[in-house]
């Protein structure tokens, strides 16, 4: 072989043939003219014929050129150039061992390897050697030794494999299969990683080298390194992609997120800093796209490590989070809430209403499509509230609520067992010694498999009926096997109760990492959004590719349904795939029995990936004593002689064309230049503004009169009942009451506003007084959210029954009436007023509250039993009850003419009576504004002096 350059010819002595190019040249030259066309007249012919000599003319010097680059083509073609040749052999007289790392890392640069391998095979073939060729994946067995040609047939077959390399059992085959002969010329097409086995691995090759044979190892530049990917948990709704790479940076690329069809939904750019060998990638995705990701891959890397599978498990749930109370802004620990939103935020997207109306907000989270509503402390839900929840569960919603006082009371129909009145907490009558811990998952539990701390205990819960709550609605208990989550199915969705708040008032459980495990798997347990316009589950990717319910698919082994190929392309199962258990696909290694993939059946799917959150890519480092290349240079010889055959056709081709048109004569007509019309626009013309219409003041709506009316002054409040003779004593009532407030204290009302408790806005009056008729009919659903929302939010209502005098004991004249008024209202434990209620000394030191009528019990939301929760009450609503219940008719008490003179007449006490209904008056109005200011024990000295006098 003689070599010019990167140029070698295999036939050399045919160069020789470029001797006769001068002979061509002067050939070529000697060519006949060009034959001319002659016009034969009819007259004169014998006149204008001429005799001359006609001597050969010469052909045109292009022409000459390109015959002469044709020849000279033929030449080089005959002599068989190759392009990079190979000059080198193997070190060593032995077989050749060609050692194959195909894994999942090396299908990226999989081309490249193929070069070296037909390249290797070449050299072994040119040197007489036989081939051994041993890949290193799991599954792959080892082949030869055979004779070059049949190896380069059988390394055609080689394909990188969806898995990590084996090398350990590599190296015990090829010890026992070779049977310890040495002197092997060893090459090694290493993927450039560890596995930890990479300075072992090369031991053993070292010794089938022995002393005459040689070990080269080849790995990828820096640049070709590998790269992979895996999901981690993003801010928001964001999607974040872990970037690793088997060397070092710089590096840069893009990531993107792909439907399960392969429709491109994002695309995001990553740089790996210089020394780094790790980044993240963001997607800002909106919430309906990010979950029809199926997968994201790193563009231009073509691997199965390079893909990640998604399935339900990552895809983000819109939840909806509502409290039965206000929420803390000022000190958002203190809030129902907190807990909740700081637990699910990592994994899904936590919506929250923008009003306190219970009703409104339900509705609002149902429109935007929530997959899960958390309620905190509600005990009773409208009746229009309840429908709506019930049909978004039968669509495939998930219902979570936490108890609370209110929940105590034994709560609505949404729930999954019945509730037994009071709950149990230490200290009360259903107590404990000491708070309980919680007991280990059951296997039928959504929960098992969870760790459970130590040092998570529970003080006071809510109790499930025995008589109704079964195992299979159990999913966790406490120590002495009471329930502590309870669930029931209701059409396609679940409802699922804690027995404890919220926060942190009867457990610390929601400070735990184990309350952000628990509720993260029951928001999994319904699909990403729900349609209840549509009644179907609205579901991110497609059929087969991710689950409704990850945390239903059984324990027993998931079937393979699509795996990834050593490119990371999914396709059908391999004949040899086989199921993998449910508990083992977060642990497991792929295989050749368990490729990458989805598990499971078409309902409950898993993904199952190569990379995970505990996967480093560790480089192999350079193995002292083995020859290393970084980078795949040995290449195969490229034959040109076929190249140079085609140049010669394409050349011979123009030749012929070149003669004919030679023959023939051409040439160019001058044609005259067609004149161009210019096209002039028209400009456009200004399109006058059309003259401004002169602003007409509109007249404020009667709403806007009535908001400006309330809230400019402070306004005293009343509940329109429709009678007209309630509502005029109710309004002299508390205008009386307004004058004795404005001559007695700070506080200066003015005249008070009856409203309509079915349109009017509450939020302005901090008191409403409401006279229940006796003929009272049920409120309507709007109408009790409204009232439930102002109570929660810090509202103070009086409701004044009137009917003292009428009431016989045991009668429950008066329960009826306010019962079927708001029966449905989510109404607190109520009890009579305590003798050191903030009421009785709030402006004055009392112990009855008379109207016209006296006897009548005073009710005010009941304390609660432990100073702890008391504390979080004095915190939350500032120790003011949200209702007062009340059977003396304080406003025929208050009541006054225009000459100040009373009304009606207070019976029995009379007049000092009637002062007591107005003391009774202030302090009411003072307690919802001040709330448990006169409860401080700084007061106490200035009670006990007026106490004393």
């Amino acid at each position: 072989m003689m070599s010019l350059g990167a140029i070698g010819f295999l036939h050399p002595w045919m160069l020789l043939g470029l001797a006769a190019l001068p002979a061509i040249w002067w050939l070529l030259r000697l060519t006949p003219p060009t034959p001319q066309h002659v016009v034969f007249p009819p007259t004169r012919l014998l006149k204008d014929l001429k005799s001359t000599e006609e001597t050969p003319a010469h052909s045109p010097w292009w022409l000459t050129a390109l015959r002469m680059l044709l020849a000279a083509l033929i030449v080089f073609a005959l002599a068989r150039p190759v392009l990079n040749p190979d000059r080198e052999s193997f070190a060593g007289t032995g077989p050749l061992l060609l050692v194959v790392d195909n894994g999942w890392a090396s299908a990226a640069h999989w081309p490249e390897r193929r070069e070296v391998i037909d390249a290797a095979i070449d050299r072994a073939m040119r040197d007489g050697r036989t081939v051994v060729l041993a890949p290193s994946a799991p599954g792959d067995p080892l082949i030869g030794p055979i004779a070059a040609e049949q190896a380069r047939e059988r390394a055609a077959g080689l394909a990188p494999q969806p898995y990590a390399p084996d090398r350990k059992a590599l190296a015990d085959t090829l010890g026992r299969e070779l049977g310890g002969k040495t002197d092997y010329s060893v090459v090694w097409l290493s993927d450039g990683l560890d596995y930890g086995e990479g300075r072992s691995f090369a031991d053993s090759l070292a010794k089938l080298a022995g002393s005459a044979g040689s070990v080269l190892m080849l790995r990828p530049d820096r640049d070709d390194a590998l790269l992979a990917l895996d999901q981690t948990a993003g801010e928001r709704s964001g999607l974040t992609a872990r970037i690793l790479s088997g060397a070092e940076g710089p590096r840069a690329g893009v990531v993107r997120a792909v439907t399960g069809r392969g429709e491109p939904l994002g695309e995001v750019s990553f740089t790996l800093p210089r020394g780094a060998r790790e980044t993240k990638a963001q997607f800002n995705l909106p919430l309906e796209i990010r979950n029809q990701v199926a997968r994201i891959e790193i563009g231009g890397e073509r691997s199965a490590g390079a893909v990640y599978l998604l399935d339900a498990r990552s895809e983000w749930h819109r939840v909806g989070i509502i409290s039965g109370e206000s929420r803390e802004a000022a000190q958002p620990l203190l809030s129902p809430l907190y807990y909740v939103q700081r637990a699910l935020s990592p994994y899904a997207d936590v919506v929250t209403p923008a009003e306190g109306n219970v009703s409104t907000g339900v509705h609002e989270l149902i429109d935007d499509k929530v997959s899960t509503i958390v309620l905190a402390d509600i005990g009773k839900l409208v009746p229009g509230t309840e429908e709506e929840l019930e049909r978004w569960l039968k669509a495939g919603g998930v219902l979570i609520r936490f108890a609370g006082p209110r929940l105590e009371q034994g709560g609505d129909e949404l729930l999954p067992v019945a509730l037994r009145r009071g709950g149990r907490s230490l200290g009360g009558s259903l107590s404990w010694s000491t708070p309980q811990p919680l007991a280990a998952f059951e296997p039928s539990s959504p929960f098992r498999g969870l760790a459970v701390p130590d040092d998570v205990k529970v003080n006071r819960q809510v109790l499930a009926d025995p008589t109704v709550a079964t195992e299979s609605q159990v999913w966790a208990r406490l120590a002495d096997g009471t329930p502590l989550v309870t669930a029931s199915r209701n059409g396609e969705g679940w409802i699922v109760l804690f027995h404890v708040t919220a926060n942190s008032d009867w457990s610390n459980l929601p400070l735990s990492g184990l309350f952000v495990e628990m509720l993260r798997r029951t928001v999994n347990m319904g699909p990403s959004k729900v349609d209840v316009s549509s009644g179907d589950q609205a579901q991110a990717g497609t059929a087969g590719a991710k689950s409704a319910s990850p945390n239903l698919v059984s324990a027993s082994a998931l079937p393979p349904i699509q795996t990834l190929d050593g490119y990371g392309q999914l396709g059908s199962p391999p004949a040899r795939a086989a199921p993998i258990a449910s508990d083992q696909v977060d642990t497991a290694q792929p295989s050749p029995e368990h490729p990458p993939g989805y598990y499971g059946s078409s309902g409950a799917t898993r993904a199952f990936n190569v990379v995970t959150a505990k996967t480093v890519l560790t480089p192999l480092k350079p193995i002292e004593g083995v020859g290393q290349v970084s980078g795949y240079v040995m290449r195969k010889p490229v034959a040109l002689e076929s190249w140079l055959y085609l140049a010669v056709l394409a050349l011979f081709a123009l030749d012929v064309l070149a003669v004919l048109l030679m023959s023939i004569g051409f040439g160019f007509r001058r044609r005259g230049a067609v004149a161009a019309a210019v096209l002039i626009g028209l400009a456009l013309l200004p399109v006058p503004n059309a003259p401004a219409k002169a602003e007409t003041q509109q007249p404020a709506t009667s709403a806007d009169d009535f908001a400006m009316k309330a809230s400019l002054k402070t306004h005293l409040a009343y509940v329109m009942t429709g009678d007209a003779q309630i509502d005029e004593v109710s309004r002299q009532g508390l205008a009386g009451l307004s004058k004795v407030l404005t001559a007695r204290t700070a506080l200066e009302p003015a005249e008070p506003m009856g409203v309509d408790i079915d349109k009017d806005e509450l939020a302005f009056f901090p008191v409403l007084y409401w006279p229940v008729r006796e003929d009272a009919e049920p409120l309507s659903d709007a109408t009790l959210a409204k009232v439930d929302a102002f109570m929660k939010q810090g509202g103070f209502i009086i409701f004044d029954t009137r009917d003292q005098e009428r009431s016989l004991p045991g009668s429950g004249t008066q329960s009826k009436a306010l019962t079927r008024l708001i029966g449905q209202l989510d109404v607190p434990p109520l009890e009579p007023v305590p003798e050191n209620h903030v009421l009785t000394k709030s402006f004055y030191l009392m112990r009855d509250f008379p109207g016209r009528w006296d006897g009548g019990t005073l009710w005010v939301e009941a304390e609660p039993e432990n100073e702890a929760d008391r504390s979080e009450r004095s915190r939350r609503t500032d120790g003011v009850s949200s209702i007062v219940v009340t059977s003396n008719d304080f406003a025929s008490a208050w009541a006054l003419d225009d000459g100040n003179r009373p009304l009606y007449a207070t019976v029995p006490g009379g007049e000092v009576q009637r002062e007591m209904a107005f003391r009774a008056g202030v302090n009411l109005v003072m307690y919802a504004l001040t709330g448990n200011y006169k409860a401080d024990q700084v007061h106490l000295p200035a009670l006990l002096e007026r106490l004393g006098q």
